[in-house]
């Protein structure tokens, strides 16, 4: 496909330089008339020798890259310009009497001798010109190639390190949710019955679409709501979260998956969770983002395996969105907000 793209442009730019070169000629004879006028027909034969040069170097250039395929760039250019100057020499050799024939109305004997040194200057000059226009196409379509290739494994590095990210968000988090069902299924079999429900809601959900880059940002919350299902059947009426977000705004808008469930976790993680003390977390919509807040009642003892979540979201709105995940903090309240794609 690219090479058939390139073909076309090199045969439109050997148009393009005949009808130039053949106008300017036209142009010129004209303007300064040297009392022997070439013929009207001179101008279109010129632009005809120079769009049938271009075509033969455009066949030498396919020629070469079919039959030499692992050749150096060097060997096939060195090749392609000693075909080029050689069929040119032929060509404007052989149709040399028609052209003295129409640029002098009365011209002498075609004498190979004397006309030599005119075909060599017109051979050399003309497919000089066709190898550089051409060389130009080769360049820019080359440049096209390469910065599309770039784009390409760009997006694919992105992609990769999105996913990478997103496998890192589960193990820990379902290593605690299995510690806890074991709990539960000990104590209070209803609780375990319940909590396991919400689990697989959540597991689902997150197994559904794997390679998505976003999530809706009503999945989104419904994903919360299961999370904090489970988590309110292990800390009861320690924990209240209220999501208030504009209907709107869950249909239209857009975040990266598991995002607001993770500032969500992070905020159990990393304050005390007790009926003496009880996390009040509220996320709520404003400005275009999601703010996720928080009363700071900071644990004593934090697990080795916290803080990674929320430098995972960093990471992720980098390379979705280059959005910044904005943290502030004062002596009561903690708050993170995220963009809404």
């Amino acid at each position: 496909m690219a090479r058939n793209v390139l073909v076309k442009d090199l045969i439109r730019y050997s148009w393009m330089v005949a009808l130039i070169l053949g106008a300017f000629t036209f142009v010129f004879v004209h303007i300064f008339n040297f009392g022997n006028p070439p013929s009207d027909f001179y101008s279109f034969f010129l632009a005809i020798r120079v769009f049938v040069q271009g075509v033969a170097n455009i066949a030498t250039i396919i020629m070469v890259r079919r039959l030499l395929p692992t050749a150096t760039e060097g060997r096939k250019k060195l090749i392609r310009y000693a075909v080029g100057y050689l069929f040119a020499f032929v060509f404007f050799l052989s149709s040399d009497p028609l052209d003295l024939y129409l640029s002098m109305p009365n011209p002498g004997p075609w004498v190979f001798g004397q006309r030599l040194p005119s075909i060599l200057l017109q051979a050399f000059i003309h497919n000089t010109i066709t190898i550089i226009v051409q060389n130009f196409v080769i360049l820019r379509h080359e440049k096209a190639n390469a910065d599309l290739e770039n784009s390409r494994l760009s997006a694919a590095n992105q992609e990769s390190a999105n996913l990478l990210l997103k496998q890192q968000i589960h193990p820990h988090f379902l290593f605690n949710a299995l510690s806890m069902l074991k709990s539960l299924y000990k104590t209070d079999v209803k609780a375990g019955e319940a909590y396991l429900s919400h689990l697989v809601n959540f597991l689902r959900a997150s197994l559904a679409e794997p390679q998505s880059r976003v999530s809706s940002l009503q999945d989104e919350i419904g994903l919360c709501h299961d999370y904090l299902e489970m988590q309110k059947i292990r800390f009861e009426d320690a924990l209240i979260c209220r999501i208030d977000i504009p209907e709107s705004v869950r249909l239209q808008g857009s975040v990266p998956p598991f995002s607001v469930q993770s500032l969500i976790e992070n905020a159990i993680k990393h304050n005390e969770v007790t009926e003496a003390s009880p996390l009040d977390i509220r996320v709520f919509y404003e400005d275009g983002r999601i703010h996720v807040e928080n009363n700071l009642q900071v644990r004593a003892y934090v697990d080795s395996h916290s803080g990674k979540g929320l430098i995972n979201l960093m990471e992720r709105y980098k390379i979705l969105a280059s959005e910044e995940v904005i943290i502030r903090q004062d002596t009561k309240i903690f708050s993170v907000s995220i963009k809404v794609l």
